[in-house]
C-alpha cells in the first residue's frame, strides 16, 4: 500500500495523466487474477510527449470479486470492469506496456475536460485539512484513504 503523501507525490510527477476508453474487442476477462486492461487515449492532462490523443494504453491490474481482493496490488471488482467505458489513470513506463503510478486510476463514467483525480482530492486528505476532511466524512459513500485502490465508478 502506498502512502498518501507518496500517492501525491505520484500524482505530481508521473509522466502522463490521461483519460481512455476502454478497449474490449477481446471481450472482458472471465478468469479471475491479473489481466491487461487496454484503451485509446481521448483526453491528456499531462505528457511528457511519448503519450498523446488517439494512442493506445495498457497495463496490468488484478481482477476480483468483492471478499477476494488481494493484499498487494491495485485491483478492480470483476462487475465494474465489466461495465467500465472509460477510465482516467496517472501511469509511467513505456510501450507497449504501461504501469498504474501508485495505483491511481478511477472508472469515470464519460470524458471530461477537468480530471476526476486530482492532487487536492488527495491533499484534502492531509491533516490540517480538517474542515475538508468533515466534508468528505459526511459524503455519503465515501471511501477512506487506504481504499484508493478499489474502483471508484463515478455514475
Amino acid at each position: 500500500m502506498v502512502a498518501i503523501e507518496g500517492r501525491i507525490g505520484w500524482r505530481k510527477t508521473a509522466p502522463f495523466h490521461v483519460q481512455f476508453e476502454l478497449d474490449k474487442s477481446h471481450g472482458v476477462p472471465s478468469v479471475l487474477g491479473q489481466t491487461r486492461v487496454e484503451g485509446r487515449v481521448i483526453r491528456v492532462f499531462r505528457t511528457d510527449g511519448r503519450l498523446a490523443i488517439g494512442d493506445h494504453v495498457a497495463f496490468s491490474i488484478w481482477v476480483c470479486e468483492p471478499g477476494d481482493e488481494p493484499t498487494g496490488p491495485a485491483y478492480i471488482y470483476f462487475s465494474d470492469l465489466n461495465r467500465a467505458e472509460y477510465m482516467e489513470t496517472y501511469l509511467h513506463g513505456t510501450l507497449p506496456e504501461y504501469k498504474l503510478a501508485a495505483y491511481e486510476f478511477s472508472v469515470i463514467k464519460t470524458r471530461s475536460e477537468q480530471p476526476y483525480l486530482t492532487v487536492e482530492e488527495l491533499e484534502n486528505l492531509l491533516p490540517g485539512h480538517e474542515e475538508a476532511q468533515l466534508n468528505i466524512l459526511a459524503t455519503p459513500k465515501t471511501r477512506r484513504f487506504w481504499q484508493f485502490w478499489k474502483s471508484r465508478v463515478r455514475y
